[in-house]
């Protein structure tokens, strides 16, 4: 069980290692109070997700009438779901304005992409800050995730130090 969550949260890690900052082809610009955001569409979001595991899912938390439930709030409408990836599961918030001609489209897209962003896909696009890395590199995406620390060998008992990394890179992946 142990070694499952471990690979399951270097699974995870490369995830956000390599899909972080897109590729520029498929950022588009979107016209939001006054100035241009970037953005990754739901199309390459969804191809993006296939990559990445192929039995992804998006579920929405709750149903109306056979139908993913819908909040209206003030002229805003909101639909919450819950993106499973590699065995992990975020949820994740669509919204738009209540009288967008394809509300549920819209709807399922938003939350798509704020799904994968909780995933770290195309995370870069959702701050303020210039990230450091900001030119996309195709490199990155076959490169190892290389450990910080070599591992034991297992005829060694454990250091405390390498029983406090593994506490903290497991509680920082959220592993209990």
């Amino acid at each position: 069980m142990a070694n499952e969550n471990i690979n399951q949260a270097l699974a995870l890690r490369k995830v956000l290692d390599e899909y972080k900052i897109p590729d520029p082809k498929i950022v588009g610009k979107l016209p939001r109070g006054g100035i241009q955001l970037d953005f990754v569409g739901h199309a390459d979001i969804t191809r993006i997700l296939i990559e990445i595991d192929p039995n992804w899912r998006m579920v929405p938390c709750g149903w109306d009438n056979g139908r993913p439930s819908v909040h209206i709030v003030n002229g805003m409408a909101t639909s919450w779901w819950e993106l499973s990836i590699l065995g992990q599961s975020r949820l994740c918030v669509g919204t738009a304005k209540d009288n967008s001609p394809d509300l549920d489209k819209v709807l399922y897209g938003d939350a798509l992409r704020n799904g994968a962003m909780r995933f770290g896909i195309a995370l870069s696009l959702w701050t303020k800050q210039e990230w450091e890395d900001v030119s996309h590199n195709a490199a990155s995406k076959s490169a190892p995730v290389k450990p910080k620390t070599e591992a034991p060998s297992p005829d060694e008992p454990l250091k405390k130090t390498q029983i406090t990394q593994f506490a903290q890179a497991c509680a920082k992946a959220k592993i209990e």
